[in-house]
């Protein structure tokens, strides 16, 4: 067999080669693309620094996200204010979230258990604290099991803001840094009485003892956890022990105040 003969079966044989892969690969990124008909839509919005989730049933979470296993869901994810990254390292989800653009990719999880959402793009002074939550559950096998499984329903209850012995507000506008945020930033009261926080922002709040983020001791003595914009939380302080404490926000960890137990 001649140079040029084998030359051309080298050709051939690489070209086959490339040719191949190239199917291969297209073939791969048209199952990753392809969304699955019945798969559930859920908006994802990054935001200076949280996330908040949408349903397709207009069930909204923030910071946390449920999901039911072995159930194909469609990402809607944005943002509404700079640029941030949708991460789910345990499922290697990695989508940016960019203002004014709505980015999709699906998804289906394989296995129960809770796992870590990131950002990871860089978008300001609390970029490290912007985590959440993923719950993979059972999924609900039929209709008939999630209808057995679901609570009586009860007459519709006119529901009443609750009421403490003391009031600390959290301001509008006070997820903005360098705005006013806690009212009063110095709470006074005596051991045992309740304190209403309200929450007239637009934004998400907690009130979390601690000094910040890396305070091992965080959230200990007293958390509201995640207070939505124009609600209220109660905080009980019967087993807070007489002294002062810093507390702050963990959606914007600017936000700071102390608390004293008298």
């Amino acid at each position: 067999m001649g140079h040029a003969t084998i030359e051309w079966v080298y050709v051939g044989a690489v070209s086959a080669l490339l040719i191949w892969v190239g199917s291969a690969a297209w073939d791969v990124e048209r199952v990753l693309e392809h969304v699955p008909p019945d798969a559930q839509t859920i908006k994802v919005i990054g935001q200076q620094w949280f996330w908040s989730f949408e349903h397709a049933d207009g069930t909204k979470e923030i910071n946390e996200l449920h999901v039911q296993k072995d159930t194909p869901y469609r990402f809607e994810i944005t943002s509404l204010d700079v640029n941030h990254n949708f991460n789910v390292p345990d499922f290697t989800i990695l989508m940016d979230a960019v203002p004014g653009r709505i980015n999709t990719l699906w998804s289906q999880f394989d296995q129960e258990g809770v796992y870590l959402i990131q950002c990871r793009e860089y978008c300001g002074y609390s970029h490290y604290n912007m985590k959440a939550q993923l719950f993979v559950e059972p999924k609900l096998e039929t209709a008939a099991a999630e209808t057995a499984a679901a609570p009586a329903v009860a007459p519709a209850v006119e529901e009443q803001k609750p009421t403490g012995d003391v009031t600390l507000t959290i301001l509008e506008g006070a997820a903005t840094q360098g705005n006013p945020d806690y009212d009063p930033k110095e709470l006074s009261l005596k051991q045992g009485q309740t304190i209403l926080v309200d929450n007239v922002d637009a934004m998400p709040h907690t009130v979390t003892s601690g000094e910040g983020p890396s305070d091992t001791n965080s959230g200990k003595l007293f958390d509201t956890s995640i207070i939505n914009g124009g609600e209220s939380a109660i905080l009980e302080t019967a087993d807070v022990e007489t002294g002062t404490y810093n507390y702050y926000c963990t959606v914007h960890p600017y936000m700071t105040g102390t608390l004293k137990v008298e």
